[in-house]
Formats: C-alpha cells, structure tokens, sequence
C-alpha cells in the first residue's frame, strides 16, 4: 500500500476474528491528521475495499465527502454532485468494513440528529465497542455537506469546513452510512456518531449535519476490531497531532460557523 508501512500499524481485536475480517473497523490515516491538514493520498480506494465495501471518508486533497455502500464508492462534490469514483482515486482517510448487522431495528419518528443519535445509543449493547451504522428510510428533511478541494499549503480542516456547501432536502428516501465509535477512539476515530448520506438514486449526498426522520431501517454491526494502517509520510510523521481537541474535531464535524443553506 502506498504511503504505508507493511505492519506499522494500531491491531486491537477484542476478541477472535475470522478470517473474512468481518467485525472489523479497518482504516487508513487518523481523524486528527485530518484535522492537521494532512490531505494527500496515502492509499487508493481500490485497496481499502480489499477490507470492506461500506463506510466512509474523503478523497486526495480533500475533495468532497465519500460514500461506500455495498463496494461501491461515491464522491460528493462541493457543488452537491454525485459520482462514482475509479479504484484508483486517492484518499488520505478512509475506514470501511463488512457490514454483516447483527441487529436491525424499526426506527420510530425522531425529529433531529441529537435525537437520532441518543435513540441509536440507548440500543446499543455496550458504549465500549465500535458500532457500523445503515440507515435506510424516509427522510423528512436531511442537511448535509460538501467541502471543497484544497491546494497547497493546506489549510487545518475547521477552517477547511467554514466554506463548506450545506445542502437540504425534504421528503427524500436515502441511506445513511458511518459508524458510532466509543470516547476512547476519540481523535483516531470521531467518538460517538460519523454518518454520510446517500440518497435512493445515487444523485446527491454528504456529510450529515442534521436529520428528521419519519420511517427507516436501521441495521447495526458490532465491531469488535480495529486496524488503523498509520502514514510514513513525512507530513504525518512530523506532525503535532497532539495539539488537536475535541472542540476542534466538534468544530469541523458540524462545520464551524454556518453558511446559507441551498434548500432543493
């Protein structure tokens, strides 16, 4: 794999895992390396589906939001399009998994994303595992985000996400994708839930920044493993990822300071 070191890498399995890796988390690069600016390609997509056709990420120079559904990756571009990417395109963060549910619920009308997330985790087992999340269903409303493609030198990504595009729709079918990660993987992960939306024809999508959802199907995978490939770049090597917090990260989830909204 490009830009990375065969075994250096973070392997934390609670337990066995079989061989067709299901019940892993597996990613490339860091949420704080991100956070830090670090937006060139470290992998090609082709080589992180080998571990999973579901998740999500971005793209070299952060060029929009991605989507992987069913081994497919998509590509939300700043003006709201959608395309299908080569296995060849470049990402500098991207984890994926086998999504196999182990559970899949009837989710009730809930009425913001604050909402969806705190019904999501009172039905979760334990707080203290990853979680792989599929939402299929009817959207009421949906707001989500593109950003834009970057150029040298690189910005850090909240000043990245203050000029994002913030797109909403109303009475939509669609599906959402991500996963809800414990506190403790804060910073290599985004802790608590990372979801991306695609709708039903595959023609629009992002990054979710809020939701009301009237009928859906949520699958849940619990994800007992995680494999983390870090970057021998010098950019990464040589950089002060400590210096990140969460209110950054919270800051760049949610986009900083709010843009007009393209209502469609």
């Amino acid at each position: 794999m490009r830009a990375l070191m065969a075994g250096m890498f973070i392997a934390v399995a609670f337990c066995a895992q079989a061989q067709d890796n299901r019940g892993v988390l597996y990613q490339v690069s860091t949420i704080d390396a991100l956070l830090s600016g670090i937006y060139d390609s470290v992998a090609t997509v082709e080589e992180v589906l080998d571990h999973g056709g579901f998740g999500l990420g971005t793209f070299n120079a952060v060029d929009g939001e991605m989507m992987v559904l069913d081994g497919i990756v998509y590509q939300a571009t700043f003006d709201g399009s959608v395309h299908v990417m080569s296995p060849s395109t470049g990402t500098p963060f991207m984890a994926v998994t086998n999504f196999v549910p182990d559970r899949v619920l009837d989710a009730p009308e809930l009425q913001s994303y604050t909402a969806f997330s705190e019904w999501l985790e009172g039905n979760l087992p334990s707080r203290n595992i990853a979680y792989a999340v599929r939402v299929d269903g009817r959207f009421a409303n949906i707001t989500f985000r593109s950003v834009a493609r970057q150029q040298r030198p690189y910005p850090p990504l909240v000043e990245v996400t203050r000029n994002q595009a913030v797109f909403e729709r109303k009475e939509v079918d669609g599906t959402l994708m991500g996963f809800w990660c414990p506190a403790f993987m804060n910073g290599v992960n985004v802790a608590g839930l990372h979801l991306h939306f695609l709708s039903a024809d595959r023609s629009y999508g992002g990054h979710v920044l809020d939701l009301s959802l009237t009928a859906a199907k949520v699958g849940i995978d619990d994800t007992n493993g995680w494999d983390v490939q870090l970057p021998m770049v010098p950019a990464y090597l040589n950089a002060d990822l400590g210096a990140q917090n969460s209110s950054d990260l919270n800051s760049a989830e949610q986009g900083g300071a709010v843009p007009d909204v393209s209502a469609h």
